[in-house]
């Protein structure tokens, strides 16, 4: 499974342990959580900055003798936790290196929480005229694999006559 912004609001939603319409993307056009109707106190705001590889392609050959087009890809990737606990929200980030849940979570995309900064800042907040109120984001980057089944096999050895 590739790492985007779909798959990462799932995973979100897993280890935050809320529904995923409390994981919303980082844009201004989506459904506000704080409109008076939403009746929720805290969420999460999310957005894939960057899906950068760090590998040039290579097959791997797996068990059914498929080939599968590999690459190592690095995302960094911004979360906004707004609400009354969003300091303590971001403060936790830093501990999902170790969480087991957190392990598990990203595999699913065989990827892994990298051992970043992981500070916690906090900045103003407003949407669509709301109140203004404290953030708090956090980046950090994930390393994973982004593969694809494909027909095309190893390119041949080339052998150079002298």
């Amino acid at each position: 499974m590739e790492l985007n912004q779909t798959t990462l609001r799932g995973i979100l939603a897993q280890i935050l342990s809320v529904d995923n319409k409390y994981i919303v993307p980082k844009q201004g056009n989506w459904w506000n959580p704080q409109e008076n109707e939403a009746n929720i106190k805290n969420w999460c705001a999310y957005r894939i900055k960057s899906n950068r590889p760090r590998t040039a392609p290579f097959y791997v050959q797996t068990e059914q003798n498929k080939n599968v087009c590999t690459v190592l890809k690095m995302a960094e990737i911004e979360l906004q936790f707004v609400g009354p606990d969003s300091e303590t929200l971001a403060n936790n980030v830093a501990l999902w290196p170790m969480r087991e849940d957190v392990q598990q979570a990203f595999s699913s995309v065989q990827g892994a929480i990298m051992l970043d900064d992981l500070t916690a800042t906090s900045i103003f907040f407003a949407q669509e005229g709301a109140n203004t109120i404290y953030s708090w984001n956090v980046n950090f980057s994930i390393l994973w694999y982004s593969q694809l089944e494909t027909t095309q096999g190893r390119m041949p050895f080339l052998t150079l006559a002298n």
